[in-house]
This record gives structure tokens, sequence and C-alpha cells, in this order.
């Protein structure tokens, strides 16, 4: 979330330069950066690893927590063949899924909440969507954003990932993207059977609780660990507007190889 006007002009810049390092959709870029451009905001943070992307020759995307398919949409420009499902619970963000995606082929949708049990859940829908979570915003969050404050708590769908596994069908290498605000842990105990298939994951990892008890950096990687993964470095982290702190990081894990 920038806040200076050095750090506005430096994300100008870099939507800005989307249509030139995308030229094959040249057209389709501008347009949306000049109707919606929040479908392009993960296209930026994921196109300087897009050689890597590309080369590790994934073909199946599992994206939970889609919002409105911004990452889906980067993946789709970058991985053109990957086949992609998406996740997402609230129905707003749902549609606007199924609106922007649907089009472009190779994709399937899916409107539930994950975690380890199924029914539903309280959901606390945000005016700030991308900051809606299954747990309660932290103090810490309220006063670093104060922009992301207003929310509702709405019934939404909860599922397992593992529930949909007869429905998916992941051709490897399979790359598991999780932004959910705080609920990793309770995604990945849902995972089991779906984790053994999964290659490479991005994770959304928190060195202070912005959620009322997320589990943090320490947490997620010995689960992890625990699960045959090796973390591999960072793609982005978000700084605190208050003191310059790193409150999160998107963590790269790679499923370890048996000797």
């Amino acid at each position: 979330m920038p806040r200076s006007l050095s750090d506005l002009l430096i994300k100008g810049i870099e939507y800005a330069s989307l249509p030139f390092q995308y030229p094959r959709h040249f057209w389709p870029l501008l347009a949306d950066l000049l109707a919606d451009r929040r479908l392009l905001h993960e296209l930026p943070r994921l196109t300087p690893h897009r050689r890597w992307l590309q080369a590790a020759g994934i073909r199946t995307v599992l994206d939970v927590g889609a919002y409105i398919g911004s990452f889906a949409y980067a993946m789709r420009l970058i991985l053109p063949e990957a086949q992609i499902y998406s996740f997402e619970p609230l129905e707003a963000n749902y549609r606007a899924l199924l609106r922007r995606l649907s089009p472009l082929g190779r994709f399937r949708a899916f409107q539930t909440a994950l975690g380890e049990t199924t029914g539903t859940i309280d959901f606390y829908q945000n005016e700030f969507s991308a900051s809606s979570s299954v747990l309660a915003m932290a103090d810490l969050h309220r006063r670093a954003f104060p922009q992301t404050g207003n929310q509702v708590r709405v019934t939404v769908p909860l599922a397992r990932l593992d529930d949909y596994l007869d429905q998916m069908d992941l051709q490897p290498p399979v790359l598991l993207k999780l932004d959910v605000q705080g609920y990793e842990a309770a995604v990945l105990r849902g995972a089991a059977e779906t984790l053994a298939r999964v290659d490479y994951l991005l994770c959304e990892l928190s060195f202070a609780e912005l959620y009322a008890g997320q589990p943090l950096f320490d947490d997620l990687y010995a689960l992890l660990a625990d699960s045959g993964f090796r973390f591999a470095g960072s793609f982005d982290s978000l700084l605190s507007p208050l003191d310059g702190s790193i409150l999160q990081a998107d963590g790269l894990f790679i499923r370890r190889k048996e000797p």
C-alpha cells in the first residue's frame, strides 16, 4: 500500500510499462489500465519472476484466495498454457473473477472459503476487499492501514481443498498460491492430499500479527517443512508505514527432492 509520492510514481511506471512487456496483450492491458487497474495488481510484482515461472514448467495453478482474479490474470499472461483453478468466497469478487478469467480459457472457479472443515463460516468482509478474512483484524493492522478498518461479518461456504480433488486435473508441476489473510495453516491442514501433489507453493508469510490468532512465519515454515517443502526465498515484502518494519513477505517453497 504505497504512501509517498515517490512510491506512487514508481508504481505508476511499473503499471505503464506492462503493455510493452507483454506486447501480444498490448491493447487489452492498456484497456485494463484505464478501466480497472485492480485486475493488474499482481502482474508488476510477478513479472520480474516471469523467466523462473516459465522455466519451472508449471502446468497447473491453484489460486486460493483469488479476490477478483489478479493473480490468475497474471498467471494467464505468464503461463498461457497452464490450467488455473481459483477459489474465492465473496459473491461480488467471484462474479468479477468469472467475468474476467472465463473468456481466457483453461480456467475454473469455485465460490468457497477453504479451511480444515466443511460447512459454513463467519467471514469478515472488508471495505478494502483484498483485506477480507475469516479472522478478525488485529490492532496493528488497523493502525498501520486505517483505510481497511470498515468491515461487516457475513456467512460464506467453507470446504477443504482436498474436497475438490476429484474436480481438478492436477497435471504436474503444480503451483499452489495462498493469499488468505492469516488463515493459511487451516487451509493447509485441509489440503494434505492435495499438498502431496504440489511442487511449488507461494504463500503470504507474516512476521507480525495482522489478524487475530494468525500463524506467523515460524509456524508456517515448520508446517511446510514437515510437509516436505524447503523455503526458497521471497517474492515481495510489505513494509509498515508506521516504522518501516517488514510485516509480510510472499514466500516461495519448493518440494524437496528425494535423494
